[in-house]
């Protein structure tokens, strides 16, 4: 069941065609990586995913009430807030709500209580949907078991310590889809390990960018392909793609050796 399809896609970065009517659709638990050369348009691909640019055309389907986690290549942080705060940032919009929430429960008595507490037990209710209640409890969670230290300020952090508090703050909201550009930058060896672990216990489903051919063929189980801005699929990890690649080049290279004949 996909989660999430692209139908006749189009994305231009001035007249280079990033996306030519493209197809693509993501399955429900899949961990798809996604490969071609640099400048192709991989980034400004799952920018659209994300829902933080749109296509030229085509259409985007999401299923209904879909979140979706994103940790882009150079995580940017607000400076002087702790990690504690930053990982809290991918709650803003049920802090918000719960803000909303507060300042309804303040104006009681002072108009029409009537309209007041509709919206209140409106906002509750979509509070309680997302766990709002417990949005502390959770970032508390979420930085435990990322081994984060909540106190710390985020400017004092190492580059791969600032990356491991991107993907907390993209899996506190709980997603259904995760999308990771370049995961494994600034990573050390035992960083990637435990990013490994915790992608392939991640139940949701996973669409990330990496030029670490090793952690591709670890964490997909299917590869596509951005080419002259098509989307070509290959089931299986990195390694059945080269074989499956080298199969269909050889096809070619016969197929282009008639013709010429």
């Amino acid at each position: 069941m996909s989660v999430i399809s692209l139908s006749n896609a189009q994305l231009a970065y001035g007249h280079v065609a990033l996306l030519d009517h493209a197809e693509f659709s993501l399955e429900a638990g899949e961990r798809v990586g996604l490969i071609g050369r640099n400048g192709t348009g991989k980034s400004s691909l799952l920018k659209v995913i994300a829902g933080l640019s749109r296509l030229d055309d085509g259409l985007l389907t999401l299923q209904q009430g879909l979140r979706t986690g994103y940790v882009e290549q150079e995580p940017v942080f607000e400076l002087g807030i702790s990690v504690f705060d930053a990982v809290a940032s991918g709650l803003s919009e049920i802090r918000q709500m719960i803000a909303d929430y507060d300042q309804l429960t303040a104006r009681l008595g002072t108009g029409d209580d009537t309209r007041l507490l509709d919206q209140m037990q409106q906002l509750q209710s979509r509070i309680d949907v997302a766990d709002g209640w417990n949005l502390d409890n959770r970032v508390a969670t979420v930085l435990q078991r990322l081994s984060l230290d909540r106190n710390r300020l985020i400017e004092t952090l190492s580059g791969g310590m600032k990356k491991r508090v991107a993907l907390a703050r993209a899996l506190v909201c709980a997603p259904d889809v995760l999308v990771l550009d370049e995961p494994t930058n600034h990573l050390d060896f035992v960083s990637i390990l435990w990013l490994e672990d915790l992608l392939r216990d991640f139940r949701g489903s996973l669409l990330f960018i990496t030029h670490d051919r090793r952690f591709l063929d670890r964490i997909a189980t299917r590869i596509i392909e951005l080419d002259r801005g098509r989307l070509l699929s290959y089931p299986g990890n990195f390694s059945a793609y080269q074989v499956r690649k080298a199969d269909q080049l050889a096809v070619e290279e016969i197929e282009n050796a008639k013709f010429d004949r």
